[in-house]
């Protein structure tokens, strides 16, 4: 019997020629003799492989090979039927010599002891499949976890939301995931419908929650302008913790841009201010320009002017000081004064100070 190259590389006849090339190398690989010393049965097997690929790699070789197989599978066929093995010595028999008869039904019945070995047998079925999942679900969460962690020491703020993401698909209640998603969406991926959202599972999951998360949903609130709301969060988490020095100059904030309170505004902005020594120093810029405008819009321009010169005594690149003082100039008659400000301000990239000097000061 002729050599079945398609048997030796252990492919089928109707291999790709990719296919053919990669049985050939893993089989190369396995048989070859440098790693196969003084090994006769790898030996021919290698040249096996070898001959096999020589045929199959080329396709003219491959056509005839296959026309050749072919051929012999019709004269296998064909020596089978001349086989008198294969010969009926008689016509089947008739119907009349045929005899039927009608096979009993076995009726199954079973008892109560069946019944409750069935019932006992899936009950513990069930609770195999039950635990194995949660046991996945404890360790494949724990190794996300794992992840996130790492990924925010490296400051890879996507991988770590990621990672956090896959633990609460395993684990939804896993308060600490949920948290740590919140806080990345906050305050580094400016996702702030979405740290709402799981600040609010994480504060409805929690019968004590912390007043940080009070005052983080309504620092989201604050930045999608949901002043109401924002409002109610950061006074519950002042209420619970009045450390919170940070709830306190949201607080003023959201005062600022409602334009409902400017005098309690500036009040807890203050606050901040008094309470925030560890702060850098742009942060502290920040808040003495929001007390700036606070105290503009009570018309208390003296001590709005110096919340902008010492702000900008702290970062003086900063466009909305240079704005701030010149609304003050321009409200106490100084117009060159305040449009050499506006000026200055548009220089640094603020783009309503750019529109004002267009506007008032040609």
């Amino acid at each position: 019997m002729s050599k079945n190259y398609y048997h030796i590389l252990g492919v089928s006849s109707t291999a790709s020629a990719a296919e053919i090339k990669a049985a050939y190398k893993r089989l190369a690989l396995k048989f070859h003799p440098d790693k196969n010393p003084n090994n006769l049965q790898a030996e021919e097997r290698f040249k096996q492989v070898n001959e096999a690929y020589q045929v199959l790699s080329d396709p003219r070789r491959r056509a005839s090979f296959d026309l050749q197989q072919e051929y012999q599978q019709r004269q296998r066929q064909a020596e089978a039927y001349t086989n008198p093995r294969y010969h009926h010595t008689r016509p089947p028999a008739g119907f009349k010599e045929r005899y039927y008869r009608q096979r009993p039904v076995k009726h199954t019945h079973f008892s109560r002891r069946d019944i409750q070995i069935t019932v006992t047998v899936v009950l513990l079925a069930v609770l195999l499949v039950v635990a194995v999942a949660l046991g996945w679900r404890q360790i494949a969460s724990g190794r996300a976890m794992d992840r996130a962690r790492e990924a925010e020491r490296e400051q890879n703020w996507h991988q770590a939301h990621e990672a956090y993401s896959t633990a609460l698909e395993h684990r939804p209640g896993l308060e600490e995931a949920r948290v740590g998603r919140a806080t990345l969406r906050l305050r580094h991926l400016q996702d702030f419908g979405g740290a709402i959202d799981d600040y609010t599972q994480a504060l409805q999951g929690n019968e004590e929650p912390p007043a940080a998360w009070y005052a983080a949903r309504g620092k989201g609130y604050l930045r999608t302008r949901q002043y109401p709301q924002a409002l109610e969060d950061l006074n519950r988490a002042i209420f619970l913790d009045n450390k919170q020095a940070e709830a306190y100059l949201d607080r003023g904030i959201v005062h600022l841009q409602s334009e409902d309170d400017f005098e309690a505004a500036q009040a807890d902005i203050s606050h901040y201010l008094r309470h925030s020594k560890s702060v850098a120093a742009t942060a502290t810029a920040e808040a003495l320009l929001y007390r700036a405008f606070a105290y503009l819009r009570m018309k208390n321009l003296e001590k709005a002017w110096q919340d902008t010169e010492q702000a900008l005594r702290q970062d003086d690149r900063n466009p909305k000081g240079y704005y701030l003082q010149a609304k003050i100039k321009q409200l106490q008659g100084e117009h060159e004064y305040g449009c050499a400000l506006l000026t200055k301000a548009a220089d640094l990239g603020f783009v309503l100070a750019r529109e004002e000097v267009q506007d008032i000061c040609r």
